[in-house]
């Protein structure tokens, strides 16, 4: 074979992997546009997700088992290039990248003893209370690339990678127990290990400027044929798991790991306990490497003539929300969907190209369970 041989062939199998060959010939640039994505998300099963630094005595739910909640958002704007114009195919899209995320994790037992906290109250009687928890935020900018949809036969597979510089990452991890006496003290005794990008100490050089964050997402979407959707069958299954793999690490974070042995009988002017007492740990400098929690998502639809039927089931830190919802059908399209659990509902338009949603439960700082999206896409055939 010659080596003009060789390149063809290579070019070939480059451009099959990426997608762009499709058929025999490649099809010219058809269409191009441009997208912009803006998501906001907060969940709880317990704590008051608007309101976590305040007043905790009417919002918050006492629960035996874990508290779990967290807060995300994501914007990204950019341009988008379809090669084939296949219809309902996904083209290439790569755009400008904003996340931010917190999560926590706490014993229901340590919620508890943050609830008397938060609302200036104490135990209803002496006894001790696990304290452990596991926090993670972080924040950071970069690019998101979205390849073209991947299709084989009634199966649809969509992805996206997301590159970030972290401007902020924070882990925070404690152990222990916080005793309530009979005279009214608290004594605390535990682990605590915070590591903290931000963190300066006298004696060790600062953490790197940034971090790095990457994350890989997959959709599997399957269709069903025109012939089965009168049956009791849904007409479309879609899988989709978001940062299914993710990494997140900052070099030389000054990590504190602190031993907490303290009895604690002082209030502030505010009321509030003066746990902050006998801390003696120590800094050391390490890299700083979490995961972004996993969301998974199901979603099964029912098309009719005027709309579909959809059921939508999530998974995300051990949180679990399932929607029951309908979508119209024509050019405006409105939807609407209830979760039962959390006595939340959403609504939302689609629209040309324009995509809008909120979800809450309710809308005050007591509020467990808020969220919005805005999408908007524009193209342009040539």
């Amino acid at each position: 074979m010659t080596k003009l041989s060789y390149r063809v062939a290579a070019g070939w199998a480059v451009l099959s992997l990426l997608g762009v060959a499709q058929a025999e010939e490649v099809t010219p640039v058809r269409a191009a546009g441009a997208y912009m994505d803006v998501s906001v998300e907060a969940w709880s099963n317990g704590v008051p997700i608007l309101n976590i630094d305040g007043d905790w005595s009417s919002a918050y739910r006492q629960r035996s088992g874990t508290q779990r909640a967290y807060v995300m958002g994501r914007a990204e704007a950019g341009a988008s290039f379809d090669p084939t114009s296949v219809p309902g195919r996904q083209p290439w899209r790569i755009g400008l990248l904003a996340r931010a995320d917190a999560s926590a994790r706490l014993s229901g037992e340590a919620a508890q003893i943050l609830y008397h906290y938060q609302s200036r109250t104490d135990p209803d009687q002496p006894g001790s209370y696990n304290a452990d928890t596991n926090l993670l935020y972080w924040r950071g900018k970069g690019v998101s690339l979205h390849a073209p949809t991947v299709t084989w036969g009634s199966f649809k597979l969509d992805t996206g990678w997301d590159h970030m510089r972290l401007q902020r990452m924070r882990s925070l991890q404690s152990r222990g127990l916080v005793t309530y006496n009979a005279d009214d003290s608290y004594s605390y005794l535990g682990t605590l290990r915070d590591d903290d990008s931000t963190k300066t100490t006298p004696f060790l050089s600062p953490a790197d400027s940034s971090g790095v964050g990457d994350a890989l997402s997959v959709a599997l979407t399957w269709q069903a044929s025109d012939a089965r959707a009168s049956t009791w069958l849904p007409t479309r299954v879609q899988l989709r798991v978001d940062d299914a793999w993710s990494r997140l690490s900052w070099s030389g974070v000054n990590g504190d790991d602190a031993v907490l042995n303290s009895a604690v009988s002082q209030r502030d002017e505010n009321g509030y306990i003066q746990y902050r007492a006998a801390i003696v740990g120590q800094y050391t400098r390490r890299t700083l490497v979490e995961r972004i929690p996993v969301s998974t998502q199901v979603q099964l639809a029912w098309q009719r003539e005027a709309g579909a039927w959809t059921m939508q089931s999530k998974n995300r830190l051990g949180l679990w929300q399932h929607w029951l919802g309908w979508q119209s059908a024509g050019d405006f399209r409105w939807r609407a969907a209830a979760e039962p659990f959390a006595g939340a509902l959403s609504v939302g338009v689609d629209w040309r190209g324009l995509s809008a949603s909120i979800m809450a439960d309710r809308l005050d700082n007591e509020a467990h369970v808020m969220g919005a999206q805005l999408s908007w896409a524009v193209p342009f055939a040539f």
